[in-house]
């Protein structure tokens, strides 16, 4: 739009601007769909394939918010949940399930101390999700 000859323009807040969030689950198409939902939000998405590539990640990024599988082949959700939180304890951890047993694995991960949980056939909650927790 030009006003007095200039041309001006208004800036639109995105909620999830400058807030990184780290993907950690060994499906390679779980972490891609989560991608694709969360950085039309705003959100800087890094992903790992496993509880060391998360923490390799952790190390070397500054990381606002996790979305952590409780099932993987190299080390359980449930024991990463519990370092994660004793290493970082300010990153909000988001968990996630597609598992038989999804919602035991979510029940123990809200005691062991994430900050919220989701079963994977509601991936598409993730941003509203993460939007919450971080307060934004």
């Amino acid at each position: 739009m030009q006003v007095s000859g200039k041309w001006s323009w208004q800036m639109t807040a995105v909620k999830g601007w400058d807030t990184t969030v780290l993907v950690v689950d060994d499906d390679e198409y779980f972490r891609a769909l989560a991608r694709t939902i969360l950085e039309p939000g705003g959100f800087e998405v890094i992903e790992a394939d496993g509880v060391a590539t998360c923490l390799n990640a952790m190390r070397t990024c500054r990381v606002d918010a996790i979305i952590l599988d409780m099932v993987m082949p190299d080390r359980d959700g449930i024991e990463a949940l519990r370092e994660l939180k004793t290493l970082y304890p300010a990153t909000k951890i988001v968990t996630v399930s597609g598992a038989d047993d999804s919602e035991m694995f979510l029940n123990v991960s809200a005691y062991l101390g994430a900050d919220a949980s989701l079963d994977k056939t509601e991936i598409g909650s993730l941003p509203a999700m993460l939007d919450l927790i971080m307060d934004l």
